[in-house]
């Protein structure tokens, strides 16, 4: 039991150390903890990351697709046909891509309609009334 309680001090020691010069642990508390979270936080917020989500899926089966696709006149549609026979998981990859695109402008749309809603656009955030107060700062 000594030994324990002797080692867990060195390591509390040895992350003390460690966190006086590399100070990530509150550099982790200052971005992930520290932000004001407003009263109206709602589900409408979470449109903008799942845009983001589907922006990423869109480049993913973008590129899976593309190495693929010839896009020649003559072997396009065979390239296709070989995409959704051939391919494991090809018509999926390709059905999720065709759906994610749509699903995107949607979620796009969606997260446009809540910053008009709340007015996101108003003071606080307007870059004009930034570089004044940075100016004066």
């Amino acid at each position: 039991m000594a030994s324990n309680g002797g080692s867990l001090s060195r390591r509390g020691r040895l992350f003390a150390w460690f966190d006086r010069r590399l100070p990530i642990q509150a550099f982790l508390d200052s971005q992930l903890t520290g932000y004001y979270a407003p009263r109206n936080f709602n589900i409408w917020y979470y449109f903008g990351a799942l845009a983001l989500l589907l922006l990423v899926m869109q480049f993913a089966t973008g590129i899976f697709l593309a190495m693929f696709y010839k896009p020649v006149e003559v072997t396009a549609f065979d390239s296709v046909e070989y995409i959704m026979r051939e391919v494991n998981w090809g018509w999926f990859i390709r059905y999720a891509h065709s759906t994610g695109a749509s699903c995107f402008f949607i979620v796009v749309y969606l997260h446009m309609f809540r910053a008009l809603l709340y007015g996101s656009y108003k003071a606080p955030r307007d870059y004009r009334n930034a570089r004044v107060s940075r100016a004066d700062g």
